[in-house]
């Protein structure tokens, strides 16, 4: 199957998909040194919907750790959901 798409006589390169589902304890693993007493970096409510509080801070750090080791394979971030306990991203690269 041919990887190229044609869009009005267009070349346009096709995507690969990966999503992946990060566990809150995975992404602690990514914590630079041990945190002590501080308040969450997160909040969702029970639909889903999730805030963050003042930054930076080690918790969004250690995301941005998680989103930028994928990042650097070549993935680029189309969406992030959060969940309670997890965060799902949505990732896309060309073919």
């Amino acid at each position: 199957m041919d990887d190229q798409r044609t869009t009005k006589g267009v070349d346009m390169p096709g995507w690969r998909h990966r999503v992946t589902v990060h566990e809150a304890n995975d992404i602690l693993e990514y914590l630079t040194k041990a945190v002590e007493d501080v308040p969450p970096a997160i909040y969702c409510d029970d639909e889903g919907t999730c805030y963050f509080d003042e930054g930076p801070n080690p918790f969004t750090q250690a995301i941005e750790r998680v989103l930028n080791e994928i990042g650097e394979q070549g993935w680029e971030l189309v969406q992030l959901k959060f969940r309670p306990g997890q965060m799902i991203c949505f990732w896309k690269q060309p073919q």
